[in-house]
């Protein structure tokens, strides 16, 4: 990398920790442009150069932030051993939702803002560009078992995992992340026997 690109990639970076501050300190909606450029200590044009609008950098860093999570969890994934297909699912799944519960402005951060087209989109550089979907279909397909839907069925587990970790996590309602995490696997492993063919 020359040293151009380098800058223009620690100033990027340096937009993106200031918004991720901003936004999870005061919200979206109550944080301006001027403030993510000022805390980043670079002029408003700067910021124009790598993002739309305020919602872009949000969607970016969201992107940016699962990739993250994902990442951690496959690499975790790839030095650990597991008999089935479940128990990858469920490893990535604990992973994961370990992650957040360690970094709860995360998990209200990316609950709220991340919706299944940004998920299923997201592409981790460090595994070969591969999308999150694309992990999910190797895991698969390295099974040998037939699934219909696949994006369906993995669309319903992290519609789940995400819904019911957020007050588990946050608020431990109804009860804590470690009293949900049995039925949570049994629901999960429902979903994909529903739709094994």
């Amino acid at each position: 990398m020359s040293k151009i690109e380098e800058k223009k990639k620690n100033k990027q970076e340096a937009l993106l920790a200031s918004a991720f501050k901003l936004f999870t300190e005061k919200g979206i909606n109550n944080t301006s442009i001027s403030e993510i450029v000022k805390n980043a200590k670079m002029a408003k044009g700067t910021f124009y150069l790598y993002f739309k609008d305020k919602y872009d950098i949000r969607d970016r860093l969201i992107t940016h932030k699962a990739d993250r999570l994902f990442e951690i969890a496959y690499e975790e994934l790839e030095k650990s051993e597991y008999d089935t297909l479940e128990d990858c699912i469920l490893f990535i799944v604990d992973n994961i939702v370990n992650q957040l519960s360690k970094n709860q402005s995360l998990m209200k951060f990316i609950s709220k803002n991340l919706s299944w087209s940004l998920f299923s989109n997201v592409r981790i550089g460090q595994l070969d560009n591969k999308s999150c979907m694309d992990i999910f279909d190797g895991i698969i397909e390295d099974s040998g078992r037939n699934f219909r839907n696949i994006d369906t069925m993995i669309f319903m587990i992290v519609e789940l995992v995400n819904s019911t970790c957020y007050n588990a996590i946050l608020y431990a309602s109804p009860v804590s992340l470690e009293q949900l995490k049995p039925d949570l696997h049994k629901c999960i492993c429902g979903i994909m026997k529903q739709f094994e063919v």
